[in-house]
Parts: structure tokens; C-alpha cells; sequence
């Protein structure tokens, strides 16, 4: 389906409208698969971060002009949880932390590329791709039961048992800005399996914020922020 662009540019606040459709995400590595086997060789409850990182969206043409701001609207070509699926998962599992975990999440969430899924590569160990043991592992360490970590993942199963195809409704703040920005936007992405009694599923989930123009911390790009909507 071909691109479909709309520019509006308002009088007294520039603002630039653009939509498109059939964009393209690169995963920011290959994909890994982990070991998710049990000693017993049954795992009956996994779960697994195969792919972790800045992604890039492809098929953009957009430009942002300097001291302007924009709307950037993709349909993208991938499934993925929505951002109320995300807050509704990250609202569950800061309810099972303590008040010092919540705090380190919460200025995790102010200073890190992974935004809204702050809680996920905390609870994955800092992003990096891991199996179901270390994962585990690393959620017990941060006060969770084993109850709790049942129940989160059987939530976050429900959640993604349900994956759609998804849009993005992004705001661009190019205001502060003497340049243009153009080209991919760049964003936070999770990918991997999760497994309990109820079933086996893939997930994604894609972050609340992004760069658009260019990968942070390079520079040379602008903050954009908004919402992964499913269609």
C-alpha cells in the first residue's frame, strides 16, 4: 500500500501533520533464542527477551522543519502490545515492589531510551536478552513471589495473546531546534516468548517515546513522545 501523506502547517504554531502507512521496524539485534528448558526438560511457566533495544522504523519520508513541531501517525507493518497494554502490566507490577524499587524504576523511566518499558528491562536485567532462569531470577531478587511473578505473567500472556497490528501517534518537538530532522524514527523494543499453563506466546512492545532524525546520544535529532494504538 503506497504512503499516504498529509502536511498541515498552522499559522501561529507551526505544526506539521504526516501519516503513513506499511512502515517497517529493524530490530536492534539479531534474533536470539534462549534456553527456556527446565532441568525436568518441561518449562511449564518460561519467559524470554530475545530481542532488546533501539529499533529503527523505516519507510519515512518526513521532515520536521526547525522551530517547528509535528504529528507523525505510521501503520506499522509488525503486531505489538499497545501502550494501555503496557500501563496496565507496568501498573501491576509496581504494585508488587517495594517503595525503593518503584523509585528506581521511576528515574529509570526519566533518563533511559527505554521509557514506558522501563520496568521490563529492569525486571530483564538491564535489557539484555535472557532466558527464563535469569529472568526469574532477577524478578525474585527484586522482592517478587513466586505467586506474583505467576500472576504477572499470566498477564502480561492475556495481553499479548491479543496482539494487533499497531499504529503510532507521535508528537515531535522540533521547537528548540535551528535544524530540520528527517528520516527513521528510533525507539525502544522488546521481543520474545513467554510460556505458563495457559499457553505459549510471542510478544512486542514498543516504547512511549523516541528520536526522530536520529539515534540518541549521536544527536542531531528531536524528542518525540505518544501512543502505540492498536488498529
Amino acid at each position: 500500500m503506497p504512503n499516504t501523506t498529509t502536511a498541515v502547517i498552522a499559522t501561529e504554531v507551526p505544526t506539521v501533520e504526516i501519516t503513513y502507512k506499511g512502515v517497517s521496524l529493524i530490530d536492534p539485534v539479531p534474533l536470539v533464542v534462549p534456553d527456556i528448558v527446565e532441568a525436568d526438560g518441561e518449562a511449564s511457566e518460561s519467559y524470554s527477551i530475545e530481542v532488546s533495544g533501539l529499533g529503527q522504523l523505516t519507510g519515512l519520508s518526513y521532515t520536521i522543519p526547525a522551530h517547528t513541531s509535528g504529528y507523525l501517525k505510521a501503520q506499522l507493518m509488525i503486531s505489538a502490545l499497545s501502550s494501555q497494554d503496557v500501563k496496565d502490566l507496568n501498573e501491576l507490577a509496581m504494585g508488587m515492589l517495594n517503595a525503593s524499587y518503584k523509585e528506581e524504576i521511576r528515574e529509570e523511566e526519566k533518563t533511559s531510551v527505554s521509557a514506558d518499558l522501563s520496568m521490563f528491562s529492569y525486571f530483564f536485567g538491564g535489557g539484555a536478552s535472557a532466558s527464563y532462569e535469569r529472568t526469574r531470577q532477577t524478578m525474585k531478587s527484586k522482592g517478587l513471589s513466586d505467586a506474583q511473578i505467576t500472576l504477572l505473567m499470566e498477564a502480561f500472556l492475556e495481553r499479548a495473546s491479543k496482539m494487533s497490528t499497531v499504529s503510532l501517534d507521535f508528537y515531535i518537538n522540533n521547537s528548540a531546534n535551528d535544524y530540520a530532522v528527517s528520516g527513521d524514527l528510533y525507539l525502544y523494543t522488546l521481543s520474545g516468548t513467554i510460556k505458563t499453563e495457559k499457553g505459549t506466546q510471542q510478544y512486542r512492545m514498543l516504547a512511549n517515546q523516541a528520536a526522530a532524525g536520529g539515534p540518541p546520544p549521536t544527536g542531531g535529532g528531536a524528542p518525540s513522545s505518544g501512543n502505540v494504538i492498536k488498529l
